[in-house]
């Protein structure tokens, strides 16, 4: 009896969590952009539409600090983390973004978190193709890149900003590469990588458990390597150039 009555709670968890993503998948929406979240219980309503800004290339939406739900982060108290989710539907089609995250403690004392999203780069359970302005803030740390490139250290590995382009840049010239794979990954903090969070890509992967990014040099060789890191649509990419 305790064997069947186990049994059927696993068969009604799974329902329960089966009949959640169809009732995410089959929107009884207009089509457009939405964020969700905690505030919303992930099911996004006309209200939490996004709205197309020709200025940024973008939709964007304006969530209050307030609304989102923040956590102490993986990688400790000191660290509070929200989440959330950008769904586009568009013609029978539906994109749903990983979850972001976002670090409170870094938006100061901003009262909205201002979001972006370019349906075209997204992909499904990807953070590619969405970001928000909690990202473009260097207030508390700066983005850096550490790895086999530079011994993992992030302090080497900082990253400037470009205000025309409006992206993060790293550049390690004179690279000498002697192999073909070389890993690395994105950080917020200059000396460690906390809150675990906060490291992703468009793969999103946690620091914290040892999940690195890699890029591949067609030869060895001598090169310029560049990293850029868009936040406004989590979107990291190397670039080199032989010498």
């Amino acid at each position: 009896m305790l064997i069947l009555l186990y049994t059927i709670s696993i068969f009604l968890l799974v329902l329960g969590t089966v009949s959640s993503c169809m009732k995410l998948l089959n929107l009884q929406l207009p089509d457009g952009a939405y964020v969700v979240g905690e505030w919303n219980g992930w099911v996004p309503t006309e209200a939490d539409k996004m709205t197309y800004s020709s200025e940024e290339d973008a939709y964007v939406f304006e969530l209050p600090v307030a609304s989102v739900t923040f956590n102490p982060s993986r990688s400790g108290p000191q660290f509070s983390i929200g989440w959330y989710k950008v769904i586009y539907k568009q013609g029978g089609v539906t994109k749903v973004s990983s979850a972001i995250p976002v670090w409170k403690e870094n938006l100061g004392s901003d009262t909205k978190l201002t979001i972006y999203a370019t349906p075209t780069a997204m992909v499904n359970g990807q953070a590619v193709g969405v970001g928000d302005s909690e990202k473009f803030k260097t207030a508390l740390k700066n983005w850096s890149i550490g790895g086999e490139i530079n011994g993992w250290n992030l302090s080497q590995g900082q990253m400037n900003w470009d205000s025309a382009k409006k992206v993060f840049l790293y550049e390690r010239t004179n690279f000498t590469g002697e192999k073909k794979e070389y890993k690395y990954k994105l950080s917020r903090t200059d000396n460690d990588w906390k809150p675990w969070e906060m490291n992703y890509d468009g793969k999103k992967y946690d620091a914290g458990m040892g999940q690195d990014a890699s890029f591949s040099l067609p030869e060895a060789g001598t090169y310029d390597v560049t990293f850029t890191y868009n936040p406004k649509f989590s979107i990291l990419e190397v670039k080199y150039e032989k010498k």
